[in-house]
């Protein structure tokens, strides 16, 4: 059941192309947020890693006053992720970041950045699927392991003229 609720959350927050072309999420302003967080700090949140940040972590960042305490924070929000810390490289940041330069270069429009379309978003939090099949009208990707949406996930993008549409399938 939790699953099932994940699944739809997962869905709901990526539906359509439509909701992937409004502007980037916007935080409403806390009284106790300082209002004027400089653009790069600002673009880390909205941009770099809008799909991964906690709600908790976005907050806690939000409420720190001063850049120092920024990048500390940064820095411990990419080491807390990554896998291997005995190299010098995080590897969890510099894949991530790799996965928003493929996102670019593949899945953007004229308008529309890849990492904000709904492919975009997919492949960011899940990586590259290990299948594709695609049809005159609609592609899908399947995963093997889907992460936090379990395995042996579909992801169908439809194309519609109206709207783009996705579905997300698991089988046993």
């Amino acid at each position: 059941m939790l699953r099932s609720f994940l699944l739809l959350g997962l869905v709901a927050l990526s539906c359509t192309n439509a909701v992937a072309q409004q502007p980037a999420r916007r935080t409403q302003i806390n009284p106790s947020v300082q209002p004027d967080l400089k653009t790069v700090y600002q673009k880390w949140l909205d941009e770099d890693v809008v799909y991964i940040i906690t709600a908790e972590e976005r907050h806690a960042f939000l409420m720190l006053k001063t850049d120092g305490v920024r990048e500390r924070f940064i820095e411990q929000f990419w080491r807390a992720r990554n896998i291997d810390s005995a190299t010098g490289e995080n590897a969890y940041r510099a894949e991530h970041y790799r996965r928003i330069a493929h996102a670019n270069q593949n899945f953007g429009g004229d308008k529309i950045p890849g990492w904000r379309t709904a492919r975009g978003r997919f492949y960011i939090t899940l990586g590259k699927p290990d299948e594709i099949q695609r049809t005159s009208s609609s592609e899908v990707w399947f995963y093997r392991n889907g992460g936090s949406l379990g395995n042996n996930i579909e992801i169908e993008f439809a194309q519609d003229s109206t709207k783009g549409e996705i579905r997300v399938r698991q089988h046993p």
